[in-house]
Parts: structure tokens; C-alpha cells; sequence
């Protein structure tokens, strides 16, 4: 069996265990043609700690050596106010079962002794940061979606609690008919796009609205001020204020919804991206991009429904210019969403799990 090493805490990892981890996860993917690096971009604000949350975590790099050379790894993160590990970036070779075992039981030697007594894989860190383990897709990855290898999910078979997710895709137009076919009055509600001079206090709008809408769903960790700052502000160069919407209500903000094109469509598959040229691309192959990611959609208690609608017209009317629409994660039980994802758009893209276990 490998020898398994474990490194880290709540101080930033040095820079030669974050350039080892970095070196693994390039040559990991390499030349898979499904993913693309732009999800390291979560993979480097968790190890270099650049956020208010990354560096409220307690991060570990478990990763197992055989002959001298790293052949699996993975990130335990804990995050303050939770009862739960999490197991990120669990890059492990396929039916290497016994290697996946022994990173498993070396995380939850480390959970024993902080008295954690449940361990889930599927997060990265925050709901907002990405979830789940995908188990199935035919698809290139999108912008901001959890990607790692499919057969992933069964180093987890153990786990006794499995979740499901699904993405879902159609065609624009067609998400257009259906949505022209719902008769629902939207009188008392407006919808406003967000002012970017006001950047900072805009992200805290949103923050506070998605703890009081999203926040009740399964794993969600109440964030801290500055959180949706942190994680919106190098994207502000290619958004505009036209991606986050407010629903408005007697003058207050009742509901948001966050979207982006999906910026995948500008990038190469299979091979590292650093932030500038991930940003080059964006700007001069914009015109490559046909699909709009709906990242998150939030609507207080009280306006679901006509509010629900009321932003979903709007986003329809921002988005004339592209092809393709794409959800981010909704869970399978949330039978609300899983309802209007299914009636407006159709079959599901994209199949994730998250597996959780008591220790």
C-alpha cells in the first residue's frame, strides 16, 4: 500500500505543497477533453487562501506517495460554525480503490482528533463555491460547475448518505415558449440590474438575500460579510450590471438571480489557464460564447411564485443573444425547483452527488 502524508492546517500551506498539489492536478487532467482549468480558480483561492472564507479554514493536503511519486490526493477542509469535514479535490486513479481507502481513513484520523464526527464529499468549500461529485455528463464543463473525473463517485460507495444534483440545458427558444406559456401576473414587482459603482454594497445585497433564500438548503454555511465580494470581484471585468438582477418590491430587494455566459466557450480544454489569459480569451473570443449560465436565483419567501417569474422575465429579456441556457446545481429533492427546472428547461445536463458519512 502508499505511504499516505498529510500537510497543512489553519496557516497558509507552504508555496512547495501548493506547487506539488498544482503539478499533480495539471498532469491529472491533462488532455481530458471534458474539462477546463478554470475551475482551478476555486483549486487556488482554497490553497493560497486569498478570501475571507479560504482563510477561516482549517485546509489539509492528504495525498499518497508509492515509489516515490504522488499518485492521489485530495484537500480536508473545515470550515468555523460547521459540524462537518469536507473532502475536496479527491483526485485518485481509477479502481485504485485501496489508495482512495487509506486517504479516506487518514482524514478521518484527522476529523477524530477535532471531535468532527461527519465527513462529506462533494463541496468545495462553500455551496457557493461549487457542489458535487459528478457521476454523469456527455458535456464539455461549464463555467463555475464541479468537474472531476466520473468514476470518482465510487471511491464513496461506503458513504452511507448520497444526495443527487442535476444541471439542466435546452435551447433558449424553447426555454423562451414555455416561459411565454406562464400566465402569471407580475404587477407590484420590478426588477432592477445592479449598479457597479456601488460594487461592494451590491455584493452585500446579494449575500444577505441568498442567506435568507438559499441559506436553508442542505450544506449551506451562513457566509460572512465581504463573502460575494470576494468571490464576484475578479469576474467584474467581464460582467456587467446587467448579470445580477434585484426583484423589487415596495421599493426593498425581495429576490436576485446572478448570471454569467458561460466563459468556457473562449478556452482550450484539457490544459492549465492562468487568470490573465483566461481573461484575454474572454475579451477577444467573446463571440465564441452561445450559453448563459444561471448561476443562482433567490426569492424571499413571501414573493415566490410571481417574484420567481417576475426575474426569470426579466433574465429572459437580457439573454436574447445567445443560444443555450445552462442551471447550475439543483437538488433532486428540492421538488420546487426540480418542478420549474423540468418545465422550463427540460431534461437534466449533468449528474452530481454528494456522499456523506458519520464517524
Amino acid at each position: 500500500m502508499p505511504e499516505i502524508k498529510i500537510t497543512g492546517g489553519r496557516n497558509k500551506l507552504p508555496d512547495k505543497e501548493i506547487r506539488a498539489f498544482k503539478k499533480f492536478r495539471n498532469a491529472f487532467y491533462s488532455g481530458d477533453a471534458l474539462y477546463f482549468a478554470t475551475g482551478e480558480f476555486v483549486t487556488d483561492m482554497l490553497l493560497n487562501k486569498t478570501t475571507r472564507f479560504a482563510k477561516s479554514l482549517e485546509t489539509l493536503i492528504i495525498y499518497a506517495v508509492e515509489n516515490g511519486e504522488r499518485i492521489a490526493q485530495c484537500l480536508l477542509t473545515v470550515a468555523p460554525n460547521t459540524d462537518f469535514a469536507q473532502l475536496v479535490f479527491f483526485d485518485c486513479p481509477r479502481n485504485s480503490y485501496g489508495v482512495a481507502d487509506e486517504m479516506i481513513k487518514a482524514a478521518i484520523e484527522e476529523m477524530r482528533k477535532r471531535g468532527i464526527k461527519r465527513l462529506v464529499a462533494g463541496l468545495s468549500g462553500h455551496l457557493s463555491y461549487g457542489v458535487g461529485i459528478l457521476n454523469e455528463t456527455t458535456l464539455k464543463n461549464s463555467f463555475d460547475t464541479n468537474y472531476n473525473k466520473t468514476y470518482t463517485g465510487e471511491f464513496f460507495k461506503n458513504f452511507e448518505t448520497v444526495n443527487t444534483l442535476s444541471a439542466y440545458r435546452c435551447k433558449l427558444s424553447d426555454a423562451r415558449e414555455r416561459l411565454n406559456a406562464v400566465k402569471f401576473s407580475t404587477n407590484g414587482f420590478s426588477v432592477r440590474e445592479s449598479d457597479f459603482s456601488k460594487f461592494k454594497s451590491e455584493c452585500e445585497i446579494l449575500r444577505t438575500l441568498c442567506d435568507r433564500t438559499i441559506g436553508t438548503t442542505y450544506l449551506y454555511t451562513p457566509t460572512a460579510e465581504g463573502h460575494f465580494y470576494d468571490l464576484l470581484k475578479d469576474l467584474k471585468l467581464l460582467l456587467t450590471e446587467k448579470n445580477l438582477l434585484f426583484l423589487m418590491h415596495d421599493g426593498k430587494e425581495v429576490g436576485f438571480v446572478l448570471w454569467h455566459p458561460d466563459f468556457n466557450c473562449t478556452v482550450k480544454s484539457g490544459r492549465p489557464l492562468t487568470k490573465t489569459a483566461f481573461a484575454v480569451n474572454c475579451i477577444f473570443n467573446k463571440r465564441k460564447i452561445d450559453t448563459v449560465k444561471l448561476n443562482a436565483i433567490g426569492v424571499l419567501k413571501d414573493y415566490k411564485g410571481r417574484g420567481t417569474i417576475a426575474l426569470l422575465r426579466a433574465l429572459e429579456e437580457r439573454t436574447r443573444s445567445y443560444e443555450y441556457i445552462e442551471t447550475n446545481f439543483v437538488w433532486d429533492n428540492n421538488v420546487e425547483s426540480t418542478l420549474i427546472n423540468k418545465r422550463l428547461l427540460g431534461q437534466s445536463c449533468r449528474k452530481f452527488s454528494v456522499y456523506e458519512k458519520e464517524i
